[in-house]
């Protein structure tokens, strides 16, 4: 019901269905039945206790009694979830599913708990819940008999609770997990061998998405300006040669002289404005991902192979380019090189690209420079041609056709709507020689056959290198890929290396740009190096989803203060966010995934829905102490009550979001959500009483000796 209710509001409000709203869904399968499992699983207790006289008043209390903590639980989901809608760049649409469908389900979940549940109660649990009734009135002062979980959680906290040096060293326990949990991510950085070099066995890699692992990815090469269409068509063979001894490849295609069918990377890197002689891209195509391993471990493989061709053909560059899961940029290791003197940066960009191949992993290293390329001006002696009786616009077209050829017909086929030139062209190794247009000849005004080289003159020269700009600001261009590595590790490498870098005339060069707010270049005086590509979007991604995951923070705090009247309870209560690290980058490392962006919208959402069990363990402490439960009765009862609950909710979170773990892109999000909640589920039970039960005990203890002052002094 409430995914229809879901796909209603959507429909409505102008949402599509499309892989990020699907996945949007799928969490919340494991989210929207938290309530309903509250809802019935207190009036299963209920029944079981069997003290209500009448049913429907046993529904009824049973739902009001968990009424206010699941409301504010729903509320403190929704704060978690709805602060994402403002992450900008591409970034943003493309979450941007998450937290419209997520809360819309959450409202809608907790709607239907209230109505549907109590109702089917009342038609599927009326006979049970009579049967347990009557037999508690046969045995009215016969006590409850907790279940087996009930009594295994009162044997774990009773002794905690009894001993303040025996809960300290738990916490202490808890807060050493959580310290080793984080060094999972951090030990790349602080390790003596440094970032640069494999990750390490026991760490945790930081990136802004995983490699899409399609069955597809693209080989480029990239010969110098100029190149011959046949010598590029040479290198792209070798390339296919390699291809075709893979056992996963399962075919591919050649594009010579252009770029294969546009994709949404490629319009990012620039393809459509590509194209010439010294250009060849080859689309492979691999075997089902049930028949072969990652694509970026059969991507590396095939990268090594071709270890041989790449050194044959240099100064050709053969590029490997994996489709990337969500927005693409330009390059993954983008730097801009900013200055007051082009010559220089083009030196400078020399520099920096012969650091870019000392990183670990690195592919594709290349520059915004253009190669020498030489161009033949043919100049016409117009007084000689005239004098030969030949016009200047006869040489030009016989120029032309030598080296473009003649259209000498169509050829017009059923399955085309647009006609198919015939061209009639010389082989390309009859016409790539200057002096074979210098041996061309002409007819003159007497018939006879003139050469044209006696009235033409040709001046070789070097095509003049463009000078780029980004913002009005000269800048070269150094990029590079990554296969097998992080751009969070390689580009801190790399500006470690490059920032002060002293270079020719004491000139010094600077980087920036590594801050989550985009620097502006001060080439004015100075050179500067500005990162971009997979960095600055990874750093604008998690500065908005940090400034999201503070404000649900402080918005979830503010709202527990409203409920509690209290600053220090809810503060208790949101203990168990933290709790979720034990168990997030443990479960990365597990299934070797990176924490990425996903990842942390895990964590964000794991903010509003751990405070949900913490909640109801509060607000059934409360309540037991109103009914006059001493303080520690209160805390192991209220436990017990609610261990089964939120272990259901926890369990739920678990199997709704398994069938993501394999995905490439949203993999992270449920190992996030997996593992945090198990972690924070289960350390939640134990550290939230005691946190609470320690507190109040000492508040207890300040309150008597204040007792004792004020009747000291009267």
């Amino acid at each position: 019901l409430t995914l229809f209710v879901v796909l209603g509001v959507g429909y409505v409000i102008g949402q599509t269905i499309n892989r990020i709203s699907l996945f949007a869904l799928i969490l919340s399968l494991g989210l929207l039945v938290d309530a309903a499992i509250v809802v019935i699983e207190n009036i299963h207790r209920h029944i079981h206790e069997g003290k209500e006289k009448s049913f429907a008043d046993l529904l009824v209390r049973a739902t009001n009694e968990i009424g206010n903590p699941t409301n504010i639980a729903t509320i403190a989901v929704i704060l978690a979830f709805v602060p994402m809608a403002f992450v900008t760049g591409m970034m943003g649409p493309f979450m941007l599913p998450i937290p419209i469908n997520v809360p819309i389900a959450m409202v809608a979940s907790l709607i239907l708990a209230y109505i549907v549940v109590p109702w089917t109660a009342n038609l599927w649990l009326r006979g049970k819940a009579q049967k347990e009734m009557a037999a508690h009135d046969a045995h009215p002062n016969e006590p409850h008999r907790p279940d087996w979980l009930q009594r295994g959680y009162t044997r774990v906290i009773r002794p905690l609770l009894g001993s303040r040096g025996l809960s300290l060293f738990f916490l202490i326990f808890v807060l050493i997990l959580m310290v080793a949990s984080m060094l999972m991510p951090a030990w790349q950085f602080i390790r003596a061998s440094g970032m640069n070099g494999p990750l390490s066995p026991a760490g945790v890699s930081l990136k802004m998405l995983p490699e899409g692992n399609v069955s597809t990815f693209l080989i480029e090469v990239d010969t110098p300006a100029g190149t011959a269409l046949d010598e590029t068509g040479r290198i792209a063979n070798n390339v296919t040669h390699v291809l075709a001894q893979s056992q996963y490849v399962t075919n591919y295609q050649t594009f010579l002289g252009r770029t294969g069918p546009l994709t949404f990377a490629g319009m990012v890197r620039g393809d459509m404005m590509r194209q010439g002689s010294n250009l060849a891209q080859i689309r492979v195509n691999l075997v089902p991902l049930h028949d072969r391993p990652d694509t970026e471990v059969v991507a590396a493989d095939i990268w090594h192979a071709l270890q041989k061709v790449r050194e044959t053909s240099r100064p050709a560059l053969i590029k490997l380019y994996l489709t990337p899961p969500g927005p693409p940029v330009r390059s993954q290791i983008l730097a801009r090189i900013h200055g007051p003197n082009y010559a220089e940066l083009r030196s400078i960009a020399n520099q920096v690209k012969a650091k870019f191949n000392d990183v670990y992993g690195m592919i594709n290293v290349d520059d915004s420079i253009t190669a020498t390329a030489a161009e033949y001006l043919i100049e016409v002696d117009r007084q000689k041609a005239m004098q030969s009786g030949v016009m200047p616009a006869q040489i030009a077209k016989l120029i032309h056709s030598y080296v473009g050829g003649v259209t000498v017909g169509s050829l017009h086929e059923s399955s085309s709507a647009e006609p198919i030139n015939i061209v009639l062209q010389l082989p390309v190794a009859d016409r790539t020689s200057i002096q074979q247009i210098r041996d061309l000849t002409i007819i003159g005004a007497n018939g006879k056959q003139v050469p044209i080289s006696s009235f033409v003159n040709i001046v070789k020269s070097n095509v003049a290198k463009p000078i780029l700009d980004q913002d009005q600001h000269d800048v070269v261009y150094v990029q590079g890929d990554l296969l097998g590595s992080s751009p969070v590790y390689a580009t801190l490498t790399l500006n470690k290396w490059l920032d002060d870098m002293k270079l020719n005339g004491n000139v010094t060069l600077t980087t920036a740009n590594l801050g989550f707010t985009d620097a502006q270049p001060d080439d004015l005086e100075k050179y500067q190096l500005l990162w971009g590509g997979d960095m600055r979007l990874t750093l604008d991604v998690f500065r908005d989803l940090g400034a999201a995951f503070i404000v649900a923070l402080i918005f979830i705090y503010l709202l527990l203060v409203a409920y509690y009247q209290s600053f220090m309870l809810p503060i208790i209560v949101m203990g168990a966010i933290p709790l979720t690290l034990v168990g997030i980058f443990p479960g990365h490392w597990l299934f070797d995934m990176p924490f990425n962006a996903t990842s942390m919208i895990g964590f964000i959402a794991l903010a509003g829905v751990v405070v949900r069990n913490s909640l109801l363990l509060i607000d059934f402490i409360l309540e037991y102490r109103k009914e006059g439960f001493d303080l520690k009765e209160s805390v192991i009862t209220a436990g017990a009550v609610r261990f089964r609950p939120i272990l259901l909710t926890a369990l739920a979170i678990v199997f709704g979001s398994a069938v993501m773990v394999t995905d490439p892109v949203f993999g992270g999000l449920a190992v996030s959500l997996i593992f945090g909640t198990l972690a924070s589920t289960l350390l939640t039970l134990i550290v939230i009483p005691i946190l609470y039960y320690f507190w109040q005990l000492d508040m207890q203890l300040k309150e008597q000796k204040k007792s004792q002052i004020q009747g000291q002094s009267t």
